[in-house]
């Protein structure tokens, strides 16, 4: 019986991982069912967050990008993760702000030794971080103990 339930839970996890994989959850240019715009996703879009949020999933990268000096959110800006600084090695992953100036995915992704993200829009500005991230939750520093994430 043990094994049987085991077997049923490993499958089942390997099943919510693959669709993750496949059919992620993620901001895109239009949509409008963000909120919360400059604050930590991650304080509640996590698996200890409410109900609704636990059935949704939880956001593995997010934040909010901003026009420079406004508090609105850049609905034209495309954020970047790659594996190297300068652009370099593979593109981790990549995601287009909401109405909001929200990016957000709850894609399964490798990032462990460090992604360098990069914050541009079609228009050609770009703003890159230069030190490796792990974290997920970009707005947990930026806008508290860094700037806002702000393009022109």
């Amino acid at each position: 019986m043990f094994a049987s339930a085991l077997l049923f839970t490993s499958i089942s996890a390997c099943s919510h991982y693959e669709a993750l994989q496949k059919d992620p959850k993620e901001s895109s240019k239009g949509d409008d069912e963000s909120h919360n715009e400059g604050q930590n996703c991650g304080s509640c879009h996590n698996i200890n967050g409410h109900e609704a949020v636990r059935e949704a999933g939880w956001w593995t990268v997010s934040g909010t990008v901003f026009r420079e000096g406004d508090d609105k959110g850049d609905d034209n800006a495309i954020v970047e993760l790659w594996e190297k600084p300068g652009r370099a090695g593979k593109l981790i992953k990549k995601l287009e702000t909401d109405k909001e100036g929200n990016f957000y995915t709850n894609q399964i992704l490798n990032f462990m030794g460090g992604c360098y993200p990069v914050i541009y829009t079609p228009g050609g500005q770009v703003k890159v971080m230069p030190i490796p991230y792990t974290g997920g939750s970009c707005n947990s520093c930026h806008g508290v103990s860094t700037s806002k994430l702000e393009l022109k």
